[in-house]
């Protein structure tokens, strides 16, 4: 059995991991798939026999989403402070936008100017709620139409069906000479989704410098001794059974068997302990602890992805992907969650209007349903709290 850790683009909900989850599962060879709705990470088992990583791939873009192809940990920091950078820009935006709607809806402010019958205030409302429930929010109808394909919904259903009914209803409004506009619910609710997706990119980002925090630890650099001449090289350079000089206050660059000299080295980022342990010639030296005291030459034996720091490095990695099994059954709950909630706004919106025969006030209730029963923090609480634990 291989394992492979996915980063995945485009989830936001806990139906999205349902999906994803799903999709992965159906792969020939794939033993187990467990999708991380924090780390937008997907942890897999496959038999490499059926499957490649390409199959998986093709699985998830299926459901509409993208995959980070690359192992980079630099590319994946970029591409997550390039989509904290979008996401900021959006939510600021519509914020900005949404409040004058806001306010010159329930303080029922009027301009100087009458437009077609209506006053130039309706007519601004219009179009800056257009802007960013269409323009702004149309990511969440690009993912209402991908998992309508599929005959699947998920949180975009919800936040696209509700903007869009609240926007098209206020619309034809005004086209009936009706009495009441609801511009501004359509607006700041797709603003407020916005500013939270905000928010989470933000939290996901600072749960990752725990990563981050321990890759610094390592050495840059090390200094060989080949052919008798000493070379100061990348630490990626460095090969198994490569002899290393490490000085006073140097970081031991890879992990190796100590085969000269003598030396007092600080290992507490690895045991805790801060008293410094003694070195000589047959003891073992670790990557990233510090020689404090006593130069001594070593013989690499293990480097990169083999050493204990790289071996920390993954077992965090991979506590902050894996699911706990309380995690699974939020997610199985969130996954039925969106339907059922489609269900109810229906059922609110016909119950409304038997009961008042107006349509607007049968319209806002069900609204309400679409946008408040939010199945995200059923998905986020569990691995958020792992993440932080882990940190």
């Amino acid at each position: 059995m291989k394992t492979a850790t996915i980063k995945i683009v485009g989830m936001h909900c806990a139906s999205c991991v349902a999906l994803n989850e799903r999709n992965l599962k159906k792969v020939q060879g794939v033993a187990n798939a467990s999708v991380n709705f924090a780390t937008h990470s997907a942890f897999v088992e496959y038999d490499e026999k059926f499957a490649t990583e390409e199959n998986l791939y093709a699985a998830i873009r299926k459901g509409g989403y993208r995959v980070m192809t690359t192992e980079s940990f630099e590319a994946q920091k970029k591409e997550a402070q390039k989509e904290l950078k979008n996401a900021g820009d959006k939510a600021f935006i519509a914020i900005a936008m949404a409040a004058p709607i806001f306010i010159l809806a329930m303080f029922k402010l009027e301009f100087p100017l009458t437009v077609l019958g209506y006053n130039a205030s309706l007519w601004l409302q219009l179009i800056l709620s257009s802007f960013v429930i269409l323009i702004l929010g149309q990511e969440f109808h690009r993912g209402m139409v991908q998992r309508a394909r599929m005959f699947t919904a998920d949180m975009d259903t919800l936040i696209s069906l509700g903007t869009l009914a609240a926007l098209f209803y206020s619309i034809w409004a005004m086209y009936a000479h009706q009495a009441h506009f609801y511009f501004e619910t359509g607006a700041v609710i797709a603003a407020l989704i916005l500013l939270g997706r905000y928010f989470e990119a933000r939290s996901r980002g600072q749960a990752s410098d725990a990563i981050e925090k321990l890759l610094e630890l390592g050495a840059k650099t090390a200094r060989v001794i080949r052919e008798g001449k000493e070379l100061q090289i990348p630490i990626e350079e460095v090969a198994v059974n490569d002899v290393i000089l490490v000085k006073p206050g140097e970081k031991i660059p890879v992990d190796g068997t100590i085969i000269k000299g003598e030396a007092s080295v600080d290992e507490s980022m690895l045991t805790g302990e801060s008293m410094p342990v003694s070195k000589k010639a047959g003891d073992s030296a670790f990557g990233a602890t510090v020689n404090q005291s006593g130069a001594f030459r070593m013989e690499a034996t293990k480097i990169g992805e083999d050493t204990v720091l790289a071996q920390i490095i993954k077992m965090v990695s991979e506590a902050q992907t894996k699911k706990a099994p309380v995690q699974k059954l939020a997610d199985k709950v969130s996954g039925i969650f969106v339907p059922i909630v489609l269900g109810i706004a229906v059922i609110t919106a016909v119950a409304w209007y038997l009961i008042t025969g107006d349509i607007g006030k049968s319209l806002v209730p069900a609204v309400a349903v679409l946008v408040i029963a939010c199945p995200c923090s059923l998905g986020l609480a569990t691995p958020t709290a792992i993440m932080v634990g882990s940190t």
